[in-house]
Formats: structure tokens, sequence, C-alpha cells
């Protein structure tokens, strides 16, 4: 699949259990998320390509229900990005990263981490984590280019 141009979102994720993969594909011009995960269970994303996003991934921080969510992120390409993926560490969520190349991309948020919140509120920025127990990677995965 590509989005040619995204705008908010180019995929939600809703279920409330099991895996879900994007194998392939891209998008552009993402004014805010490319993948937002409201659902729970685990998004698994490889083989993709995206410029000028603002976040490949977000797990939902402010949803009606609060679940735990988990993804893995391997062999992408970001051009352009202000973040690759945002988690809520309150929640348990947990991000895997692997084979991540960065380009024009200074100043990227590798793996955001906030506090999640009730529906109505905004989430709380926390801080990047890096081996964590939440953003599980090493700076090795990362190549800036």
């Amino acid at each position: 699949m590509w989005w040619e141009d995204v705008g908010e979102d180019a995929a939600t994720f809703l279920g409330t259990s099991g895996d879900a993969y994007v194998i392939g594909g891209g998008a552009k011009s993402a004014s805010d998320k490319v993948f937002q995960h409201n659902g729970s269970g685990t998004v698994h994303i490889s083989g993709f390509y995206a410029k000028s996003i603002g976040k490949l991934y977000r797990a939902c921080g402010n949803c009606t229900n609060s679940y735990q969510r988990k993804v893995t992120v391997d062999n992408v390409l970001l051009d352009s990005a202000k973040y690759v993926v945002g988690i809520n560490t309150n929640w348990g969520d947990a991000a895997t990263l692997s084979r991540v190349t960065l380009t024009n991309s200074s100043g990227v948020h590798v793996c955001a981490e906030y506090k999640g919140v009730a529906k109505g509120s905004e989430p709380t920025y926390l801080g990047d984590g890096m081996g964590d127990g939440h953003c599980n990677f090493s700076a090795s995965d990362i190549t800036y280019k």
C-alpha cells in the first residue's frame, strides 16, 4: 500500500487482540502520524518507507480504552521524520526497533515515551528512551544519513 498524501493518519489499528502486520509500502506528507494504534496487541512494521512525516507510529495516549500496546519496527527508511515511534510507559507499552535508517531527520525522536491519560486530556511527554525495557534498541540499530 502506498499513501501519497496522508494528512493526519494513514491507518488506525483498532483490534483488541492479536497482531497486525505492515509489510512493505510507503507514505508521504503525514502531518501527524502514519500509523495510529488504538486497540491492543502488537503492530509489526517492516520494509516501509516514509517521507515528510510527523510520526511513523503512535500508541494512543488518550483513547477511551487504555491497553498495553507493542510495536516492532524493522528495516524502515524515514526521510524527514520528526518521530519514529511514540509509546505510553505507564501502560506497559514497548517498542522494538532494528535496521531503522533516518535521512534529513536531525533532532528526530527515535522512541518518545509518554504518560498516557484519560480521554479528553493530552498525554505528557516524558523524554526519549533507549534500552530501558520500553524502548528496546541500541544506537547501532539506528543509521543516520
